[in-house]
């Protein structure tokens, strides 16, 4: 019998070298954000921007060195012009086209129909949506960082801040991050119309500041991010707490756009909202009570966004959780169940809050004045959809077109009356509520005061009651959901005490 010759033994692998390893994305990182950065990495606009950002900001660096090092040259001066020039480039990058890349991210996918094979393989419709952000939000990070080594060579120059530009540089970045956040959910509304005006309005008017307007603010800014001041401190943090709600509340737009009916995102988003809102009103309010009432009431704005255009109708499932807490639980959905019933259950409770909040710290009766209008002017788009678009399918896009609207005309109306300074002009378009600011800024001895006062609070409340008309119905029918799902919860509980067969 002859015998076998034992077999060569493969001898095992050896580990990749480290500089192998950089060439792909860890497997810590989300299967979503790495899809959408090989991608976002490849793609001609954001090679094409890189590329122009560097060229753009060498040429200018090699223009101005020769002349800060001549002799007689004052170079202080001419470091302050290179970090405008430095920002708003960078501006133009990170505030303008890196955000309108998100406006076709979800909305693509949604078309492709690739939604559903997405949760097939355990993604969220957060995790989606974020991935999605969190990918054109890193790409806006490394160009950030490809040109701070330019904002640091301006140093030389001399008559830099050096810390407060630094903070500059963060807090567009920061900004941007809340740009790209509203793009990437909008993206998911699903109206061509209103993502077109978004494409061609928002990057005219923000193109249109950066090179016309932000060069000249760019000191001012600079003195605020010094922090030499408490109230320029809570400022800086005041911008930075909106930029992050924001950022939060637009990605939550999204995710709620794609998410099953069964998912209830809204109790946790009014909650945090409402959380935000009083905390920045009370931190803000002690240094500066105007820049406290203006905070919350954007807050108030981005809320109310989500408050009139949810889905009215969901499953009896999402009642479970709240039936369990008994009673408290059924009065507590009244405002936190999804829907925009409910939602309007909740402004109200928002603006009660509110007033109850300057009653507390300012009962001014102009605080109180500014609170009715910008509330108003949230509830006067709902007021309509209610009248005569109650059915509509995409409330979004309707409300946030319609208070788009109002603001277009506040300002044209507010510039006829700087020109035209008649009073009759504002009285006649008081149904927008805005139009009344001119009055309202008036000073307080003014007799208008009081005027202004009652209109604004008359007309909020006329809003706010059709609101509530149109919703009451939907919030009386919650009671037949919460019957089946009490009988849901009942069948659960005799399946889980009834013996095993």
């Amino acid at each position: 019998m002859a015998e076998t010759k034992p077999s060569a033994t493969t001898p095992p692998e050896l580990p990749p070298l480290p500089i192998e390893r950089v060439n792909d994305f860890p497997d810590r990182l989300s299967p979503m954000l790495v899809k959408e950065l090989r991608q976002g990495l490849r793609t001609s606009t954001f090679v094409i921007l890189f590329l122009v950002l560097q060229g753009l900001l060498a040429i200018v660096l090699l223009i101005t060195t020769p002349i800060a090092t001549a002799e007689g040259s004052v170079s202080g001066t001419i470091g302050e012009v290179v970090s405008k020039i430095v920002f708003c480039i960078y501006a133009l990058g990170i505030l303008v086209v890196q955000p309108l890349r998100g406006i076709s991210a979800v909305t693509t996918e949604i078309r492709q129909n690739t939604i559903d094979l997405m949760v097939l393989t355990r993604l969220s419709a957060w995790r989606i949506v974020y991935g999605k952000w969190l990918s054109i939000v890193s790409q806006s990070a490394l160009i950030a960082l490809a040109i701070l080594p330019y904002l640091i060579l301006r140093y030389s120059f001399g008559g830099m801040q050096l810390f407060a530009e630094l903070a500059l540089m963060a807090y567009l970045f920061f900004i941007s991050g809340a740009l790209t956040a509203f793009t990437v959910g909008m993206s998911a509304t699903g109206s061509a119309l209103l993502r077109g005006l978004v494409v061609v309005g928002g990057s005219a008017v923000m193109m249109s500041y950066i090179f016309f307007s932000l060069h000249r603010q760019i000191p001012e800014f600079v003195e605020i991010l010094s922090f030499a001041r408490s109230d320029q401190s809570l400022t800086a943090l005041a911008i930075l707490a909106i930029a992050v709600y924001a950022s939060y509340f637009f990605l939550e737009v999204g995710t709620t756009a794609i998410a099953p009916t069964s998912e209830n995102r809204a109790t946790r988003k009014r909650l945090i909202g409402l959380a935000i809102m009083v905390g920045s009103y009370l931190l803000l309010h002690a240094v500066d009570p105007d820049l406290a009432l203006t905070t919350a009431l954007i807050i108030a704005g981005c809320i109310s966004l989500d408050l009139f255009s949810e889905r009215a109708k969901f499953p009896s499932v999402i009642c479970r959780r709240f039936l369990r807490m008994g009673p408290l639980g059924r009065a507590s959905g009244r405002l936190l169940y999804p829907g925009w019933a409910t939602g309007s259950l909740f402004f109200l409770t928002l603006s009660l809050v509110l007033f109850l909040l300057i009653f507390l710290t300012n009962p001014d009766p102009r605080n109180y004045t500014y609170a009715a209008i910008g509330l108003g002017t949230l509830a006067f788009p709902a007021a309509l959809i209610q009248l005569f678009a109650r059915d509509s399918s995409n409330r979004f896009s309707l409300y946030l077109t319609l208070l788009l609207l109002c603001f277009v005309l506040t300002a044209i109306l507010s510039e006829l009356y700087r020109v035209v300074p008649e009073k009759l002009l504002l009285w006649v378009f008081s149904f927008i509520p805005t139009v009344l600011l001119p009055v309202a800024g008036q000073p307080a001895s003014s007799p208008d005061q009081s005027t202004v006062l009652l209109v604004s609070s008359t007309i909020t409340g006329i809003y706010l009651l059709i609101i509530l008309g149109g919703s009451l119905p939907r919030v009386v029918a919650l009671s037949k959901l919460e019957t089946e799902a009490l009988g849901d919860l009942d069948a659960q509980d005799l399946a889980e005490v009834s013996p095993d067969h």
